[in-house]
């Protein structure tokens, strides 16, 4: 069995579209989406008729419930999410609002090797999962999340390997017996490399393997986008990607 695994889209059809591509070759059983498909980006409806067309499995993430009023988006994000709502017909906002919270791999019968699949934690579609300590001091220079904090999170769950996004960064962490797996983003990357970034995860002879994978894509086409279009915020954007090659997640 082979799972793609695929998160934080933000509403960019070039990369969603490269990223796909991509999966077709690798012979996969499932594509699952971990949320955040909309906001930010020119083409959110696109974005939504391409994930629906493939037979992605899905589910949402914090600027999903934004973009459907279920959370107030911060200030600065609140005319976007009014603009991006606005590009939606009637069934794809059914659609998004439809969306479960996480997903559920079982290769075998108890629970103990499933794959959980969520947008930021197992708990809610907000809080982060770090990297591992290591990582977060080569980030960072310092760590913001110890292990123990993560207890809260993940004392209650059962599995064996988690799998998310919402943080752009990728990253692997253990906790306890659980391995964390970072799939990182789709677009609006938080590590300084411009590629769209997913993972896949196959279950051979006992066991999951984890591969990343990362998958580049032509820009231009969605600064092309952005100019068409012209959701609100996208002179900043468009300024940034032309500046720096991408425009990045900073948490």
């Amino acid at each position: 069995m082979r799972i793609a695994v695929l998160s934080d889209v933000h509403g960019n059809l070039t990369a969603l579209s490269a990223v796909l591509e991509d999966i077709n070759r690798q012979d996969v059983d499932q594509t699952i989406f971990a949320g955040d498909l909309c906001l930010v980006g020119p083409q959110p409806q696109s974005c939504v008729q391409l994930i629906r067309e493939a037979h992605v499995l899905c589910i949402y993430g914090n600027t999903d419930d934004w973009i459907l009023g279920r959370q107030d988006p911060p200030d600065h994000l609140t005319a976007l999410a009014e603009w991006t709502l606005g590009h939606l017909d009637q069934s794809q906002r059914d659609w998004l609002a439809s969306l479960p919270f996480s997903i559920r791999i079982s290769p075998i019968a108890g629970g103990l090797k499933d794959l959980l699949i969520f947008h930021a934690n197992p708990i809610d579609v907000n809080q982060l999962i770090f990297p591992s300590e290591e990582q977060q001091t080569i980030h960072y220079d310092h760590v913001r999340q110890k292990d123990q904090a993560l207890d809260p999170l993940l004392s209650d769950i059962k599995g064996d390997i988690l799998a998310f996004g919402h943080l752009h960064i990728p990253g692997e962490r253990i906790w306890q017996q659980l391995r964390l797996i970072n799939i990182s983003s789709v677009s609006i990357p938080g590590d300084g490399d411009p590629r769209a970034k997913y993972g896949l995860f196959t279950w051979l002879e006992g066991a999951w393997h984890f591969e990343r994978r990362y998958v580049a894509f032509d820009n231009s086409l969605e600064l092309n986008a952005y100019r068409r279009t012209r959701p609100p915020g996208w002179e900043n954007i468009v300024e940034t990607i032309e500046r720096e090659g991408f425009f990045p997640q900073k948490v």
